[in-house]
């Protein structure tokens, strides 16, 4: 689209940048989900109480997904068409929505039930004369 306006050794740098930046940003987010899974299944593991760890690791493989679709187009044809877009932006919603899902769950878990506040006792009274 933008051959024209280039010379023959001119280069759109700045797609190459946010392209390289959408794929590095995708990838530390799937692998901050997946540390938080590990911490979740710790957790299960010392108190035994159920964290739905698996639930949290595997959800955001979505991102994943929305990565390579991200490489492959960018190795073919620069940046993403429409179907690729559908489709990549698709999994990162679905991934997204599935993590807040189990990062909920586990926060649900983990907080501890809160127990009633005991009434207060009145004070005694002074007799009456």
């Amino acid at each position: 689209m933008f051959q024209q306006l280039l010379y023959p050794d001119e280069y759109l740098w700045f797609v190459t940048v946010t392209n390289l930046v959408a794929v590095a940003g995708s990838v530390l987010l799937w692998v901050t989900c997946v540390l938080f899974g590990l911490i979740a299944r710790k957790y299960e593991l010392v108190l035994r109480k159920k964290t739905n760890w698996q639930f949290m690791i595997f959800a955001p493989s979505g991102i994943l997904v929305y990565a390579v679709i991200q490489v492959v187009a960018y190795a073919s044809q620069v940046k993403l068409n429409v179907m690729q877009s559908w489709v990549a932006y698709g999994f990162f919603l679905l991934s997204g929505a599935l993590s807040l899902m189990g990062a909920l769950k586990f926060k649900q878990a983990v907080t501890p039930a809160k127990k009633p506040a005991p009434k207060p006792v009145p004070a005694a009274q002074p007799a009456a004369k």
